[in-house]
């Protein structure tokens, strides 16, 4: 005998089901569809607006890979404690911000896009942030002629979920007459600046560093992307027309520690794998630079044991060893523990070891947010072998001055502005928060060039900036003058190479760093 129903669910007209229990599996399925149909409504739309925001009704923000990213223009911090203080700060200067400013003038909001959590940011996000505050408190002081208001983007941790681009187009849409920040040398970070470009939003990034991430994708520099993610868009240039940077790249810090590098590299450390573009295209300019041939080393960024394995590698070569560190700075401080670890226990046949980074090396001088990462890196900024000198760590800076160095009077401006704030002048040693002040002075000034009582449109901004050239106007930021060339890349020499102190035992946290000159021994 036939069933009742097509498929033990639809009836069949010739056996057509008299009793009410036959409707029971129809009447199942479409409960089952359109309970999922209410679901991903609820997730696009109704959970939206649920989640996050403190708990209130609200689509500015919402969850994402398990963390709150989006929009913030007052005191919500994404759930994120550390952040609390810098976005009450801003809250604040965003409601008194036409107080000093000039009664003619229209107010402008501007953008700022960062990553508050990525594991390559650490404590250093914070600075970054308070950064950008100080350099907002500055504009709308003395001379202001449009105020300015902030409106924070968090695009949460890099990865396969990262929200970057919904953010950027939330960022757009808040009616942004330019965004700062950008986040990192990442491809998400090249796929947004096109995304706002397309917006006409002039953009000025403040940590990117890695070749290919200007208008002209670094072609005055040769790079070679061959190690790096094939399907990379970076490697054709970002943010055509409207993208700008006050971090170094690249090329230009790896020309300054060649200047200082007293003999051939012996090594060089860099991680597996070629989807980050900020190890994937020094690489190839290191080697370059150096002569090719530097014998490799290579760890697993997501291996902490690795990193060990490298540093007895090294440890293998009895003289003086150079080693040129290309990874990010997350890792390095385990590096000089586990080499100090080496020396400790008769294991490294070097007589020193001479480990030479790009910017973010200067990672070592922040606290770091997670309690493991910051011991390892007390532990080896106190070790006996970088106390002696043993171990030395010789860094290109992240912006172009350090203040305790005393060569830039613009840092001034920064430490007024800073500590007016309530920030503690130590966020600014590792550099995050001087870039980041300078990529807000150069929006602002920017903003003085324009009319107070017009509306200020973002093409008028970007028109200003472009102007900032080695044959226009400067802006004087707290890492030095600032200019740009037809790329968009910062166009002076670079920053100079320093060395990190040791941190003596019970001297708190902050560290020193003395500028290191060729020929020239740098003693801390």
């Amino acid at each position: 005998m036939s069933s009742r129903h097509y498929a033990g669910i639809w009836p069949r007209r010739s056996r057509f089901p008299k009793l009410w229990t036959d409707w029971i599996p129809l009447a199942l399925v479409v409960t089952l569809l359109v309970g999922a149909g209410g679901v991903a409504v609820f997730r696009q739309g109704l959970g939206r607006l649920l989640t996050c925001n403190d708990g209130w009704p609200g689509d500015s923000a919402w969850s994402a890979g398990g963390e709150c990213v989006g929009l913030s223009d007052g005191e919500y911090d994404f759930g994120l404690d550390r952040f609390t203080a810098v976005l009450k700060v801003i809250d604040e200067q965003n409601t008194t911000a036409a107080d000093r400013c000039d009664p003619q003038g229209t107010a402008v909001t501007v953008g700022v896009l960062t990553t508050m959590t990525d594991r390559y940011t650490g404590g250093r996000a914070v600075h970054e942030l308070e950064g950008m505050a100080a350099g907002q408190r500055r504009a709308n002081g003395t001379g202001c002629v449009h105020p300015i208001r902030l409106v924070v983007a968090n695009i949460g941790a890099y990865g396969p979920d990262n929200e970057g681009l919904d953010v950027a187009r939330e960022l757009a849409d808040r009616g942004v007459v330019a965004v700062v920040g950008l986040g990192l040398s990442q491809q998400r970070a090249a796929e947004t600046a096109d995304l706002l470009a397309a917006a006409k939003i002039p953009m000025v990034s403040d940590l990117i560093t890695a070749e290919g991430f200007d208008q002209t994708g670094s072609r005055g520099d040769q790079p070679q992307f061959d190690s790096c993610d094939p399907e990379a868009t970076y490697q054709r240039g970002i943010g055509r027309d409207y993208f700008y940077r006050v971090a170094y790249r690249n090329r230009v810090q790896i020309d300054r520690l060649a200047a200082v590098v007293p003999a051939r590299p012996d090594f060089i450390m860099v991680p597996t794998g070629g989807s980050d573009p900020y190890t994937c295209t020094a690489l190839p300019m290191m080697q370059r630079q150096f002569g090719g041939n530097v014998t490799e080393v290579k760890f697993d960024a997501d291996e902490s044991s690795t990193v060990l394995q490298t540093a007895r590698r090294i440890c293998g070569a009895a003289k003086d060893v150079t080693l040129l560190y290309i990874a990010r700075g997350s890792d390095l401080a385990r590096l000089l523990f586990s080499l100090d670890e080496a020396f400790g226990s008769g294991q490294c046949a070097a007589t020193s070891v001479t480990v030479v980074s790009t910017s973010d090396g200067q990672r070592v001088r922040a606290v770091e947010d997670n309690p493991m990462l910051e011991d390892l890196r007390l532990r080896g900024l106190r070790s006996a072998s970088f106390t002696s000198g043993r171990i030395r760590l010789l860094t290109t800076l992240v912006a172009g001055a350090d203040q305790r160095l005393g060569n830039n009077p613009g840092f001034a401006d920064l430490e007024e502005a800073f500590t007016g704030a309530g920030f503690d002048l130590a966020h600014t040693d590792d550099g995050w928060a001087v870039n980041a002040y300078d990529a807000m002075s150069v929006v602002s000034e920017a903003l003085r060039t324009l009319p107070a009582a017009k509306a200020v449109q973002r093409s008028q901004v970007n028109t200003a900036i472009s102007g900032f050239s080695t044959t226009g106007q400067a802006v004087r930021g707290a890492g030095g003058m600032i200019t740009f060339d037809n790329s968009g890349n910062r166009a002076d020499a670079g920053p100079p190479v320093v060395r990190v102190c040791p941190l003596p035992p019970g001297a708190g946290t902050r560290t020193r760093s003395v500028i290191v000159t060729p020929g020239a021994p740098a003693e801390c």
